[in-house]
């Protein structure tokens, strides 16, 4: 195996042998108590349960293979980051695609801080979400959408983002 990305709160490995990914989660010590006192999910249950709740929704995700507190295994994707698949192609009906995605997990009250397009990958002219972990399904105390559109400023195209707020009629 071996290590393809090292951040502060996360390790990456690839194992060649069965093409897959194993995610170690790193989370700070007021986060391990938040999923201990059971206020926050943790990192790989989350990735779990945010996948099934993507799939009802009819949004391609990785396939995880394993899962627990701390770690998440998934199967290598076929395909190309969403970001370098733009500058590749310059297809406008992948972005209207994107749309549609993020509108949906607005309107299902699914967030995530980092929605932007290197977070998901494309594989024959569909959409796949990575990065699962940092989503949150809010059940009780709904989140700002505006909020969220604003975090994604500078991440994605700004007619995009008008795009989404069309969809989600938000002037």
């Amino acid at each position: 195996m071996k290590i393809i990305s090292e951040q502060k709160r996360s390790i990456v490995y690839f194992d060649e042998n069965n093409e897959t990914f194993i995610k170690n989660f790193k989370p700070k010590f007021i986060n391990r108590l938040k999923y201990f006192f059971r206020l926050r999910k943790y990192p790989g249950n989350n990735f779990y349960f945010i996948s099934l709740e993507l799939q009802k929704l009819n949004i391609s995700t990785v396939q995880i293979l394993n899962y627990s507190h701390y770690s998440v295994t998934t199967k290598k994707l076929n395909g190309i980051p969403l970001d370098k698949y733009l500058q590749q192609y310059k297809d406008k009906d992948i972005l209207y695609n994107f749309v549609i995605i993020v509108s949906t997990l607005f309107k299902n009250d699914i967030y995530c801080g980092d929605l932007s397009y290197d977070n998901f990958f494309v594989i024959n002219n569909s959409i796949y979400a990575l990065d699962l972990e940092d989503y949150r399904k809010v059940r009780f105390f709904k989140r700002n959408t505006n909020e969220a559109i604003r975090r994604m400023k500078g991440k994605v195209d700004d007619w995009v983002i008008e795009e989404i707020k069309k969809n989600l009629n938000i002037n």
